[in-house]
């Protein structure tokens, strides 16, 4: 099947071997880090490892603001760590990268969690970054597609395989469309077969390529899957659970940081942007303010608005109800061995913030 293109990459990259990483392992100590947020400090405990990698889903943008204002700002370094911040594309996939020890971190789309872990690849979700999913499917204002039923006849992109397939396919699930009477081609990074009316349903992640499509001069509309039920989430933190499970302090260190970095990104949006900008020059301000609204928008959802990064088990489990009701999953992935719930509770914790009186 098409969809399990990403997933067969990555039973390539373990079967080519897992990168071993060598770590020293320095008894532990507590020290305190003062911390912008609030009044309280966080703990900080001697990372087991200093070195570590974060490996992005694409170009540095506004998506993964929280991670660079961590890294410019200094709160990775704060926390003891040296992180590399690598970007990522179809060549360089984070979860094969984080899960052969290539990287140490990642970020990926929930429902990749939780379907990796069906074929053994043993990750876990650190915090919850994208309530909501970005995924949504771009049509042009004029074409009369105004509904999932409306696809049918129609030229739809299709990004075969990750988190972008799962939304569309629980889309027709929902509404009952036939997605044999659709005229499916694959998805491409270029917009140019949507600008030029070659494809008539383009998938996106709305937080900025709509934005870019305008730009462009094309007028648009965007189909939501949650508008028709399908509550999807979308980027989550991950890492390996043996990491997490040997480097304890290493991966409290890094998730406290991140939590850090993303407050300052959802607070400080012209200082955030202006970081972003610097970070990547071939992105324009006026783009990023853009995609900063749209993304702050995703993380504030559900349980994200008082506590960005939160993981929601009701929403993880919705989740994983969808993947079983479309023959993704064939049966529960324990949620308690995907998910590390505790780095992220001990910084809420820290600050005074309840996240379960919701």
């Amino acid at each position: 099947m098409q969809h399990n293109r990403t997933l067969q990459r990555i039973g390539m990259f373990l079967v080519l071997g897992t990168i071993i990483m060598a770590c020293s392992s320095p008894p532990p100590a507590s020290e305190s880090v003062s911390d912008s947020v609030g009044t309280l400090s966080i703990p900080n405990e001697v990372p087991e490892i200093r070195t570590v990698s974060m490996r992005l889903q694409w170009i540095p943008q506004y998506q993964f603001a929280g991670y660079i204002v961590a890294k410019v700002k200094g709160y990775y370094e704060e926390a003891g760590l040296d992180v590399t911040i690598n970007i990522g594309s179809p060549d360089f996939v984070p979860l094969p990268l984080v899960a052969s020890g290539a990287d140490t971190f990642g970020s990926t789309g929930a429902d990749t969690i939780l379907l990796a872990r069906t074929r053994g690849i043993d990750v876990v979700a650190l915090a919850t970054l994208f309530q909501t999913s970005p995924v949504g499917f771009m049509v042009h204002s004029d074409a009369g597609i105004q509904t999932p039923q409306d696809f049918v006849g129609k030229h739809v992109a299709v990004s075969y395989g990750d988190n972008v397939e799962t939304e569309y396919r629980a889309l027709l699930a929902a509404t009952d469309v036939n997605r044999e009477q659709i005229n499916e081609v694959p998805f491409q990074v270029n917009l140019a077969p949507f600008l030029n009316r070659r494809v008539d349903v383009w998938p996106v992640y709305i937080t900025d390529q709509p934005n870019l499509a305008r730009q462009q001069g094309a007028t648009v509309d965007l189909i939501l899957a949650r508008d028709y039920g399908v509550m999807l989430m979308g980027d989550v933190l991950f890492t390996t659970a043996d990491f997490a499970q040997q480097n304890p302090n290493t991966t409290r260190a890094f998730v406290t940081a991140t939590l850090r970095g993303w407050h300052d990104a959802l607070t400080d949006v012209e200082g955030t942007v202006a970081i972003v900008a610097d970070y990547n020059p071939q992105l324009h301000i006026e783009h990023l303010r853009y995609e900063a609204t749209e993304t702050i928008k995703l993380i504030q959802s559900g349980a994200g608005a008082t506590c960005p990064g939160w993981n929601d088990d009701t929403a993880w489990n919705s989740e994983q109800d969808i993947l079983i009701e479309l023959g993704l999953l064939e049966q529960p992935v324990p949620l308690q061995e995907a998910i590390k719930h505790d780095f992220v509770a001990a910084y809420y914790e820290s600050q005074g913030i309840s996240c379960t009186e919701q």
